[in-house]
């Protein structure tokens, strides 16, 4: 695909979209039950208190709404002509008026929302008087417009991003979405539980469930925290590592880099690339234990001084293992030396007794050492980088992940970072990294 073809399938995807969710909402605003204004107005209020404790998630703009089992609710209630005109107003009103986002962001946001409930609507409709709230049984299209509801919502969203990055849209909603699949087993019961109280108890029940919202943004403000403590402790430790061999400054950087370019291509999931990313970064953090004139040595090591350097897999994990979060990190970063043939160090695994992600940062560690200068050489031109990829793949590399780093880099795919701010970088890509 080329840049051109790229760029019209997103704009046509774009207009296509946003014209059908306008004309949807038109359509909706026809069927409008005027009669029913002040519950309109009622949940249209609680959306807004909904959306106004998001959280916006660290770089790149995207947030997390509580509105989701309202929506369900009102579908319930209403029906999907009155929760998608609601949806429309409030995103009018909330991004548009007090967020202040942009214009085209909006103008995207509203259709979204207006199809996402809309449709949503028109399934749990479809199912007739199974959807009366008399039965239980109205459980079953709520269920079935929950799982509707996320899925056309994500996958919007996922097209969007594949289509303006020439990515796979499939990849693009494992890695961003698909660990989110199990939270409408939470969204589906609360929505119930609101549709029932309302049509049972009446409208004063919808303020029970104003504080619930911002103690669910309270928590999730306490994890995004904990998880800012996460980067800062990981960037830390990869400055310390940096300071401990000035020859391999921005490596563990680089590697990371690459380790997640090829992950994504494999399609790993946002917690696995997480993973990797982390013991990536962290891969040579036992060397601190390694004297500098091993470390900086221009001549050939002796056999005591690769016996010491050949420790630092194990002290490099034993490290990292003593945090909880990298507990998983730091069997990687005990095996990135492995060789699928076993030749490998430190306990000479083959095979799939390494772990993928072992594998994945074996063949990258290995690509950035050879570009690179060391002590005792050159950087080697890239050209015979890939050649020795090319002859080594399947005994000292793993033969997947070195054709596919092969192929990426003939496509243009797989950019050589020349350099980096290893603390600053580091930092900003673990932050953008946390919303994949």
């Amino acid at each position: 695909m080329t840049k051109n073809s790229s760029g019209s399938g997103f704009k046509l995807f774009y207009t296509v979209f946003i014209l059908a969710g306008f004309g949807l909402l038109a359509w909706f605003v026809r069927d409008l039950p005027v009669d029913r204004w002040r519950e309109i107005l009622l949940f249209l209020l609680l959306i807004i208190i909904a959306d106004s404790v998001q959280i916006s998630l660290p770089k790149g703009g995207a947030s997390i709404y509580a509105s989701s089992p309202i929506d369900l609710a009102g579908i319930v209630l209403f029906g999907p002509a009155v929760m998608a005109v609601v949806e429309a107003a409030a995103t009018l009103i909330t991004e548009g008026l007090f967020q202040r986002r942009p214009l085209i962001k909006v103008l995207f946001n509203i259709p979204l929302l207006v199809m996402t409930v809309g449709l949503s609507g028109l399934l749990y409709r479809s199912f007739g008087s199974l959807g009366d709230m008399g039965s239980p049984l109205f459980l079953v299209p709520l269920f079935a417009a929950c799982v509707f509801y996320y899925l056309f919502n994500t996958w919007s969203v996922s097209l969007v991003i594949a289509l303006s990055g020439k990515r796979n849209p499939m990849l693009v909603w494992r890695q961003n979405y698909m660990w989110n699949f199990f939270h409408i087993l939470a969204f589906f019961p609360v929505a119930a539980v609101i549709a029932l109280l309302y049509r049972n108890a009446g409208v004063w029940t919808i303020a029970l469930f104003i504080i619930p919202l911002f103690l669910a943004r309270y928590s999730f403000q306490l994890y995004l925290d904990m998880r800012e403590t996460h980067i800062n402790t990981i960037a830390a430790l990869t400055s310390a590592i940096d300071a401990s061999d000035p020859f391999t400054h921005g490596h563990s950087y680089r590697v990371s880099r690459y380790a997640l370019r090829i992950a994504r291509e494999m399609g790993m999931t946002s917690k696995d690339m997480e993973m990797l990313e982390y013991a990536a970064l962290l891969h040579d953090i036992g060397k601190i234990s390694v004297q500098n004139d091993i470390l900086l040595k221009v001549g050939p090591l002796t056999e005591d001084e690769w016996k010491a350097l050949r420790l630092h897999p194990d002290i490099g994990a034993d490290i990292v293992e003593q945090l909880k979060f990298l507990k998983e990190a730091g069997n990687v970063i005990r095996c990135h030396h492995e060789r699928p043939d076993g030749t490998g160090y430190p306990k000479g695994l083959k095979g799939d007794e390494i772990p993928l992600a072992a594998h994945i940062m074996q063949v990258v560690d290995a690509f950035d050492a050879m570009a690179s200068d060391r002590p005792y050489r050159k950087a080697l031109p890239i050209e015979r980088v890939l050649e020795e990829l090319e002859t080594y793949k399947g005994t000292q590399f793993h033969e997947r992940t070195a054709e596919l780093l092969l192929e990426l880099y003939r496509k243009g795919e797989f950019p050589i970072i020349v350099e980096a701010d290893a603390t600053t970088e580091i930092y900003n890509s673990l932050v953008e990294h946390v919303q994949l």
